[in-house]
Order: C-alpha cells, then structure tokens, then sequence
C-alpha cells in the first residue's frame, strides 16, 4: 500500500525538476554574477562568497543560523548591523574539529568560516538582507571551525611567542604557583605550511586566559605547558616567552572565539591544540559522532533519475551528497554484493523526513558507480535501488535519505520530522 502521508504525495508532487548525472556542475554565469544554485545540480568549484564570523544563532533542526560577521574597524557593521543569517543548501557541509558535523555540535560563540551563494529562485527561507552590511549570499555551501579550516588547507601557526600577566593579589602567585594563579595573556604566532587563499595569515596576535583550553597528547594541558620553565622569563608580574629558538618550533592549531575588541578583528583563543596526538584525538571523537547521527538519520542525497516498471515498480537512482565519513560510503558500496540493499525515505530541502522508520521503501541494490572528480556538494557515489512500490515523492531532484542494510531504522525525534506546521522552522534566529 501507498504511504498515506501527505509530504510524500501532496507536496512531493509539486517539486518536478529535471534530472542530471552526479558528475554534471552547474556553468559559471558568464558575468560573473553570485551562484544561484538550481535543483538536481551541483554548483561549479569556484561558487561562493568567503565570510567568517562568530556563529551567534542556531535552528539545527532546519539547518539555518546566524554569524557575527568579523570585524573591518567599521563600528557602524560590528555594532549595529544585523547578524548575517543562513540556510545550509542540502549539500552544504559542515566540520567541526576536524571532521564532519552537523549544526548542533557546534557550539555558539565558535569562530566560523564559510562560503555563501545567493538563495535558490524563489526560496524565502532566510528574509532578504535590508542592512547594506549584511551580505545577500545567505545560502551556505559550507561551514568549518578554524582548526577544519585552515587544517584543510595545510596552514598552522607556529608559536613566536607567549606574554602572560598574572593576578599578582593571588596567593598562588605568590607562591610561584603559576598554573594556579589568574591570568590574562597573548599569544603571538604566524602563519606557516600552505597559506590559506582565504582568512588570516602573517603575524598575528590572539589573546588567551585560563578559560583557554589547551590540548596535549590525550591530556588537557595549561598556558604554561607552551613551552618549558626554563624559557620563562618573568618581570614584575609578567612571564614571558621566546619561542623563536625552540627546537622543535611549537607549531598549534587554535579555535577561535569572541573578544572584547572583535570589531578591530581581535580573537580570543578557545582551544589551542598542541601536538599532532590531541589533534587526532579531537578528530576522532567528533568523527564518532557524525556516524552515530548519520546511521540514525541517514544519508543524504538527491534523485537523478527513476526507471518506472510495470506493476509500480521502478529502479531509483540516487546521487549521495558530499562530506561524509568515507566509512558511511563505505557501507553503501558493500550493498552491491548479493544480499545487499537500501531503504530510501523522501525528505526536504533541510534533510528532515517525515515519519522516516516506515515511510520509506527499498530494494536490492542493482548498481553503485563513482564518479570521478566529483563537483563540491556531490559525494561522486550514484546508487540504483529496485523498488517494489514506487513512492510519489520519487522524483528527479527531490531530496531523500538513503538506508543501507544493517544500519537502525528508527523513529527520529519529532522536531525532526515534517508534520506540517508542528514545528515551524525558525523564522528568526
């Protein structure tokens, strides 16, 4: 029987687009104007406009925010314009740490970067900026925390130098107990490995406090910990060190957050990661979970094509989005042998579905192809699924969420399903 829901009949059938291949990129506009993305394509490789900014709001749920746009000494945009709000597109991605992510892993105040494009012909899910501070690209390609970012892209900062002022009224300065005694410092690094084409880079100064969390192998570690005593220098109450000399350079990955001076682009640092153990170590448990968030909500994609059969039957071919764990496309491939299948439940634009655990159908897995050299959005992974009972919601360009065999088929949580105007997205964040 049918699914009797009516997001899969009513309001699937008013999105009908054509279909095009996983390998197939939308062409640059021949002016030069923002990228509007289109359905059932992805966008060329130079698409989006580069902001960063402290992330301020979150509607996780519908995949939208907010960013505090970094500061350009214009106190006028800082302090009295809007926050620039967001949707993340259907492909648009997310890491955190240095793996994927979703919105709700990532804490507000987190130093964001991003590339934006305009919003699709006729979506209304962000209002349109009325602040000429405000940019109109507010549709998200991606998103990444500084250590993603700039880790990506093979830049770190090397440490040039820590100048830290202590509360000279604690008793534990007074017993020569640094870790212990209150502290306001900065940091001094710059750039090194492969300069970012975007965000900072040079010599810069971030500042740093004992609310800075600083990692070392699998250990939480202090200020002090940057490098040993011996190369602290200390004058009335502030402890300085070179770090110019050390062997071998001290060379970090940091995350960022607000400071009392954002709007002079100042950072406070939030983390401060000091080997390449904690980085790993950090990787891997955020790697953790994204995959117990995916196996329970599944994977993402859209359909490129349906090969209608007799007796409502038909083969759906599905391409997967980009910028998951390579284990969960893993476990796509390993459907192709005999035995192997996948359920697919038809979602929306911001990825929710309806009653997912049974509004869904699937089939054995007949093909898997990779594409190779995928555009940005597009995992390259097309999956074609025999289907027993052909859904309305089956159509070229909608957005599902494919199951394979053995992951949980469960109810997601209520917020997270369409049911009409239960839980509306968020209009302001």
């Amino acid at each position: 029987m049918r699914s009797r829901c009516p997001g899969l009949i009513a309001i699937c059938l008013a999105v009908v687009v054509a279909a095009t291949g996983a390998g197939e990129v939308a062409k640059p506009a021949a002016d030069e104007k923002p990228y509007v993305p289109v359905a059932g394509q992805f966008p060329p490789p130079d698409a989006g406009a580069y902001f960063a900014g402290e992330l301020v709001a979150v509607d996780h749920v519908n995949r939208r925010g907010a960013l505090r746009i970094d500061g350009d000494n214009s106190e006028d945009r800082y302090h009295s314009a809007p926050p620039h709000r967001f949707a993340l597109l259907p492909y648009g991605t997310i890491r955190y740490h240095g793996a994927p992510a979703e919105l709700r892993d990532v804490p507000i105040g987190t130093h964001l970067h991003g590339y934006f494009v305009l919003p699709p012909e006729g979506d209304k899910a962000i209002p349109p900026a009325t602040s000429q501070f405000v940019p109109k690209t507010n549709h998200a390609l991606s998103l990444e925390d500084d250590l993603s970012f700039y880790q990506q892209r093979g830049q770190a900062w090397k440490v040039v130098s820590v100048e830290l002022k202590y509360d000279a009224s604690s008793p534990a300065f007074k017993k020569g107990e640094w870790k212990r005694t209150p502290v306001t410092g900065k940091l001094n690094v710059v750039s090194t490995g492969t300069t970012a084409k975007d965000g900072r880079s040079g010599a810069v100064m971030f500042e740093v406090d004992r609310s800075t969390r600083f990692w070392k192998g699998r250990e939480a570690a202090e200020l002090e910990d940057l490098a040993p005593d011996a190369d602290w220098k200390l004058k009335d109450n502030v402890r300085t060190a070179d770090l110019k000399s050390l062997a071998p350079e001290r060379v970090v990955q940091l995350n960022l957050t607000w400071a009392a001076d954002s709007e002079h682009r100042q950072f406070h640092c939030a983390d401060v990661w000091l080997d390449q153990e904690s980085l790993a170590l950090a990787a891997e448990q955020q790697r953790r979970i994204h995959l117990r968030h995916q196996h329970h909500r599944w994977l993402a994609g859209w359909i490129d094509h349906v090969e209608h059969q007799d007796g409502g039957k038909g083969i759906v071919t599905v391409t997967l989005f980009g910028g998951m764990d390579p284990a969960l496309y893993d476990d796509v491939r390993a459907q192709k042998k005999p035995g192997g299948g996948a359920a697919i439940a038809v979602g929306e634009k911001t990825l929710r579905t309806y009653w997912q655990n049974h509004d869904h159908k699937g089939g054995p897995v007949v093909g898997v192809t990779d594409v190779a050299n995928p555009p940005p959005g597009s995992s390259g992974l097309q999956v074609r699924v025999q289907i027993g009972e052909l859904l309305e919601g089956y159509r070229p360009g909608r957005i599902v969420r494919l199951r394979p065999n053995g992951w949980p088929n469960v109810k997601t949580p209520p917020e997270e399903r369409v049911l009409g105007d239960r839980f509306k997205a968020v209009d302001d964040p």
